[in-house]
């Protein structure tokens, strides 16, 4: 949901040098304190090594205190780094079972989920809630992780022990479930899909749930399972009857749920919102919009919370960034996916409408990439962008097929810039790598100069682009009194277009760019 941002660069530049060390199993045994506000922790984690490798590292934040580090069962020597934990391993190694016992306080999270970390509250009902949000801190907020960015864990399993009058959800399905009988529950999950280590999550509250399940194109069905307040169950079961269209909607466009296995699931958390995979972070109270606002800013009716956090199961979650750098395209398609959304419920001429308001959040400060002040444009500019490589599809079918074929082909991957650019670069007609570096990597968008002149019965249109990078060009639109469309391809040089028609205009909303004059 938020830009992420890495505090440990030394210990991630090292990891080129572990680069073929990779996290495949994750088992948090955690026991959290509501009064002190301190968890305790025995993280299980299943790696491989390279044979030759003497040292393994993890992050961590500096807060815990170690207690244990087993390797192979074994007791193992290890330094406590400032952001992590140094551990010397067998040589001979290609599998490592580690175990890690630690204690502390984990950070706080003051704004969440704009910053990381834990969110100790009460809800209305004054019983203890529990939520994390770590996206831009990342996962070694709270429990031992992988230093490579795109370093997915295949399967987890995450068990909490707190007070037996609350529930504790968090990714997957339901494993185990037991109470001691002296006031304290232990619950366990697994999630049995690749996730990212920042969406793996603790949620604790007074919680009731709701099950349902959605039938998905192939006739299989997919497990709902909503976890409102208790006091709140009557409007999640009104609110969350947008989750079935939704799904539909994603499904018939990128692909059908990519984590079938685990299930969906909505739980109501102490902050706005998150991708939790299978598991999604909700907190728009129940309303439409974005807490009650009109965040389309064209009076349509939907939860943007539920529907944004959502589509991250195919944009994020699915198809994931392969670096710090590639954050973008997580938020772009998931933003892009909005629009999507908007066009199968409410129809293409309100999803135009619904793209083009975008405009009005961009910021153009700075480059979406290569910078972290991009803020808020990684979304809007970012899905703008791809909303103009849309226009480079000869066809809205053919578009509607590339684009649900660039979601399976990297499903359950990550991808880099470079990947994305040369695989649409090779499908759609007149695109080339220089238009993603426009939008991507200059801060202000290409400048479209237009103009529109009666000569005689003929109207003549002349355009070209300015301030954009050597080579780059873009489809602009012309329509029509009847909607008809005419795609002319702009670039640096002056170029004209003639007709007889004259409800021919320039449609300002398919492509994005700057409008520097239009005489007609």
């Amino acid at each position: 949901m938020i830009r992420f941002t890495f505090p440990f660069i030394g210990l991630f530049i090292s990891a080129l040098t572990f680069a073929q060390q990779d996290l495949h199993f994750v088992h948090l045994e955690v026991k959290p304190d509501f009064t002190t506000r301190s968890i305790q922790v025995i993280a299980n984690e299943t790696w491989s090594v390279n044979k030759g490798d003497s040292i393994l590292k993890v992050l961590l934040y500096p807060q815990f205190s170690i207690d244990e580090v087993l390797v192979n069962k074994k007791s193992a020597r290890f330094e406590r780094l400032t952001d992590g934990i140094s551990i010397p391993i067998p040589k001979a190694s290609s599998k490592i079972e580690l175990s890690i016992t630690y204690h502390g306080k984990p950070q706080e999270a003051i704004q969440p989920p704009w910053d990381g970390g834990f969110i100790w509250t009460r809800s209305q009902n004054e019983k203890d809630w529990l939520g994390v949000a770590c996206q831009d801190q990342g996962s070694q907020l709270w429990f031992p992780s992988p230093l490579r960015y795109n370093d997915e864990p295949d399967s987890t399993q995450i068990t909490c022990t707190y007070p037996a009058e609350l529930f504790f959800k968090s990714n997957g399905k339901l494993f185990s479930d037991s109470n001691d009988g002296i006031g304290k529950r232990t619950t366990s999950w697994k999630a049995n899909c690749p996730i990212n280590t920042y969406n793996i999550t603790l949620n604790i509250g007074d919680y009731t749930k709701i099950s349902d399940s959605f039938k998905q194109a192939d006739g299989s069905k997919l497990s709902l399972e909503y976890y409102p307040l208790s006091y709140n169950r009557s409007k999640a079961l009104k609110q969350f009857k947008q989750v079935k269209p939704m799904l539909k909607c994603f499904e018939k466009y990128f692909g059908k749920y990519p984590f079938g296995n685990d299930g969906f699931s909505v739980v109501e958390t102490p902050y706005v919102g998150m991708e939790h995979q299978s598991a999604i972070a909700y907190g728009n109270g129940y309303v439409n919009g974005y807490n009650g606002e009109d965040y389309s800013m064209i009076g349509l009716g939907f939860d943007f919370i539920l529907i944004h956090e959502s589509g991250h199961e195919w944009w994020g979650n699915s198809v994931s960034a392969k670096n710090k750098e590639d954050f973008w395209l997580q938020e772009a398609f998931c933003t892009y996916a909005e629009y999507v959304y908007v066009f199968e419920l409410f129809g293409k001429d309100k999803a135009e409408k619904y793209i083009d308001a975008k405009k009005q959040l961009v910021i153009n400060k700075a480059p979406i990439i290569g910078t972290e002040e991009s803020g808020i444009d990684m979304y809007t500019k970012g899905a703008l962008m791809i909303h103009t490589l849309q226009q480079f599809a000869s066809n809205e079918k053919e578009w509607w097929k590339i684009l649900k074929e660039f979601a399976l082909e990297f499903r359950w991957k990550s991808i880099s810039t470079k990947e994305l650019e040369d695989w649409f670069s090779k499908r759609l007609k007149n695109l080339k790598p220089v238009f993603f570096k426009q939008y991507l990597s200059i801060a202000n968008p290409p400048i479209l100069q237009f103009n529109k002149e009666k000569k005689e019965n003929t109207y003549v249109f002349s355009y070209r682009i300015e301030n954009a990078l050597d080579g780059f060009s873009m489809p602009i639109i012309l329509k029509n009194s009847k909607n008809e469309r005419v795609v002319l391809m702009a670039n640096g040089q002056l170029n004209s277009y003639s007709s007889i028609d004259e409800s021919l205009s320039l449609d300002s909303t398919s492509s994005y760019f700057e409008l520097l004059k239009e005489n007609e």
